[in-house]
């Protein structure tokens, strides 16, 4: 999922657009915010008044009325056609099949090995866009020689025009733009519309619109699935969200996914869970620890703000200056606005798919200061999404050299112990990575 940014220096000011208050608009933007979990800071405060002011106008257009007491206002500030309108302006559902190959090689292997005791799994994608995402998963499900009865993918996205394309089972030239001429003749045919998927697949995905954070999100998903899910895809919607909606939207899916589950992240999102309750199982997936089930709010936020990774990497990647003096649970000192920035440009290229230039801002971010361990966690979690895992394991390596209880990167070290059957080091890593999660 990616946000618009529609701002322009050359655009005329707000209220030449259609009369309405840019007041008005920051208001309805704010109450979005709030609706939603989007960090205005995070996607444009410019855009994101931008979007409300579009959904204003367009709503006054399509009631031909105007604001002209402060009862219409409040009417418009609440309506939930306005709502969406806003909705669909701020989002832009922008992806395309087999984004991140190597995440998808995991999330075969991981239902390819459950199928081995159970004889259906399934699977949550949310945000989906139009589709993409799940359609990748069974397209290689298929491909891996599973069958239509083996498996079901709920996807959902807060976009009802989002939706709506992706249940058409369309796609556009650039979304097919990784799938190969032999794959594309097997699985699409060519329409006047694009190239649209065959039938088979579109059997095995149902589209719900859904905001993942309303009160009855979880339970409308989980009545879908007849249960909990097996695998959760939620990649890419979590650096978006202010600090309040990301404990909110965990908690939603550690109720959401069974307890061996696992859950796929966005290439830089896996500082933002909690390494006390997760821990890596493959490229950006994640399952909940042992003994780390969490039913209460107040548990969650006590160990976010005391066991996570590491509260510096909180402030580098997920609060801007602006935000970040406004927690109070938070006491920790705010990164310089330099390292901020950078981490902010490798944020918005890896969400763009652009994992090379990401890497690439991190390298020489590093060359400047080679002691930023939470950039060294980043740059190894990159690595690791482009398949190089030597790299990946020295940059995990030093940073436990410079931050001996740096939890995250010691969890991934244990990881690839495991994989590598050294259980001595897995043992010492996990040890030492459960050390990390007492500190205070």
């Amino acid at each position: 999922m990616t946000t618009s940014d529609n701002t322009s220096p050359a655009q005329h000011s707000l209220e030449q657009l259609s009369g309405i208050d840019s007041k008005i608009s920051l208001q309805f933007a704010e109450s979005m915010s709030n609706t939603i979990g989007f960090d205005l800071n995070r996607i444009g405060v410019n855009s994101a008044i931008r979007a409300a002011h579009q959904a204003l106008a367009s709503f006054k257009a399509l009631t031909s009325e105007a604001p002209t007491s402060e009862a219409r206002t409040n009417q418009m500030l609440n309506s939930a056609q306005c709502r969406q309108l806003f909705i669909e302006s701020i989002v832009v559902s922008e992806s395309w099949l087999f984004r991140e190959p190597k995440v998808f090689e995991h999330i075969n292997s991981t239902v390819c090995h459950r199928l081995e005791t159970q004889s259906k799994v399934t699977i949550l994608s949310a945000p989906c866009a139009t589709g993409e995402e799940a359609c990748s998963i069974a397209l290689s499900l298929f491909e891996s020689g599973h069958s239509q009865t083996q498996f079901h993918i709920t996807a959902t996205d807060i976009s009802q025009l989002a939706i709506r394309k992706a249940r058409s089972g369309i796609f556009t030239e650039n979304a097919l733009r990784t799938v190969d001429e032999p794959r594309r003749r097997r699985w699409f045919s060519s329409t006047p519309h694009g190239w649209e998927v065959t039938a088979k697949v579109k059997k095995t995905i149902d589209f719900v619109d859904l905001n993942l954070l309303a009160t009855d999100a979880a339970q409308k998903l989980t009545q879908l699935a007849g249960g909990q899910y097996d695998l959760i895809c939620c990649r890419n919607l979590l650096i978006y969200l202010t600090k309040p909606a990301r404990k909110k939207l965990i908690l939603s899916l550690e109720k959401l996914l069974k307890p061996d589950g696992e859950l796929v992240v966005g290439a830089v999102e896996p500082v933002i869970l909690p390494a006390s309750d997760w821990e890596p199982t493959g490229p950006l997936a994640f399952c909940r620890r042992k003994g780390s089930y969490t039913s209460k709010v107040q548990q969650h936020s006590k160990l976010d703000t005391k066991h996570s990774i590491s509260s510096r990497a909180r402030e580098n990647l997920h609060e801007l200056a602006a935000t970040a003096s406004t927690m109070d649970s938070v006491k920790d000192i705010p990164a310089p606005a330099e390292s901020r920035e950078i981490i902010q440009e490798v944020e918005a290229c890896a969400n763009a798919g652009d994992i090379a230039t990401a890497i690439q801002l991190c390298q020489q971010s590093l060359r400047s200061d080679g002691t930023q361990t939470d950039l060294l966690y980043t740059l190894a979690m990159l690595h690791q999404t482009m398949g190089d895992f030597k790299i990946s394991k020295k940059l995990l390596e030093k940073a436990v050299y410079l931050e001996p209880r740096h939890q995250g990167s010691l969890l991934c070290l244990a990881l690839i112990a495991k994989q590598q059957g050294d259980t001595v080091a897995e043992r010492r890593y996990r040890r030492s990575a459960s050390l990390a999660g007492t500190d205070s």
